[in-house]
């Protein structure tokens, strides 16, 4: 997602209410810029969670590494 819809969606979440959280950390009080920052030293997913009425309550931001393994079998020669 680039810069700009990624602001507008935490935006949007805060403006809706929604608790926002990075790895954890509650990240409400922060304008969008400041978590941009955060956001840019890795690659981070995001997670939205709902309540048993369907309305999404909390997006939880967490960062995700890059699978080791290969996902298919090396041929040997």
């Amino acid at each position: 997602m680039q810069k700009k819809g990624l602001m507008e969606e935490i935006q949007h979440a805060k403006d809706a209410g929604v608790a926002i959280d990075i790895q954890g950390v509650s990240y409400n009080q922060k304008r969008p810029e400041e978590l941009w920052k955060v956001l840019q030293q890795g690659n981070y997913m995001l997670d939205y969670e709902g309540d048993e009425k369907g309305r999404v309550v909390a997006l939880h931001i967490d960062s995700i590494e890059p699978s080791k393994k290969t996902p298919y079998k090396k041929k040997k020669r």
